[in-house]
């Protein structure tokens, strides 16, 4: 990206850090070789020390010290968190989050709209939000539970027309090792209630504008969802 000097992949893991003050847990959004963005409100303070302990593939927990780049509030680009730069990151780290890098595929997303001319149109707003999105857009809810297999990274449903079907898919995308992120799409606010009570992660009115959603796509993808679980390079936000 213009304006960096690393590369940087999305990356939700757990991370346990300390400021001069406090003992936080937080999650990532994305990582470089350079450093990681933390989710949290926690106002740290530009140029603050920080402590940080989280898990890479193939080495485990680490333990790595860096400061407070910059902050972004709660708003349209996404949730609020502090960059923070790291410090003393070694070459064996270094070469291992190159190799995350290069690795990294994109966030694949499974768009369900019984309304042909609505896949498209999320289409392009997934991908005005989320760069390396690889989208499928189906109207075929019957066959969708095929496509709900473990490569989705997000899953978009509108419940307005099949709602039965669609609270069923969101039933099932949370019911998977680890859970699939999900947002459901709806008209009315009956629809909207039954839908996150079958567990979707977020719920959206149908149209939904674009700042909306993409503060909605952003906040899904930035879910925790391998807390626990040896952890992998996850999409989010470009």
């Amino acid at each position: 990206m213009t304006g960096r000097a690393f590369q940087r992949i999305p990356y939700v893991v757990k991370v346990e850090f300390r400021t001069p003050s406090s003992f936080l847990v937080a999650y990532s959004i994305n990582l470089s070789r350079g450093g990681i963005f933390l989710e949290t409100e926690h106002p740290a303070a530009i140029g603050d020390s920080i402590a940080l302990e989280f898990a890479v593939p193939g080495l485990g927990p680490i333990q790595v010290t860096g400061r407070v780049a910059w902050h972004r509030p709660a708003g349209p680009e996404g949730a609020p968190g502090v960059g923070i730069q790291f410090q003393d990151i070694d070459q064996e780290l270094g070469e291992i989050i190159d190799g995350l890098i290069a690795t990294f595929k994109g966030v694949r997303v499974l768009v369900l709209c019984a309304r042909d001319q609505d896949g498209p149109l999320l289409t392009r707003l997934i991908r005005s939000a989320v760069a390396t999105a690889e989208v499928t857009a189906s109207s075929d809810f019957r066959q969708a539970a095929v496509q709900l297999t473990d490569d989705v990274d997000l899953a978009i449903l509108e419940v307005d027309i099949y709602t039965d079907i669609a609270l069923d898919l969101v039933r099932r995308a949370k019911a998977r090792t680890p859970p699939i992120p999900v947002i459901a799409l709806a008209s009315h606010e009956t629809l909207r209630v039954q839908a996150r009570r079958a567990g979707a992660d977020e719920v959206i009115q149908n149209p939904p504008s674009f700042q909306e959603f993409q503060r909605i796509l952003v906040r899904a993808l930035g879910r925790p969802m391998r807390v626990g679980e040896p952890p992998s390079p996850l999409p989010g936000v470009s």
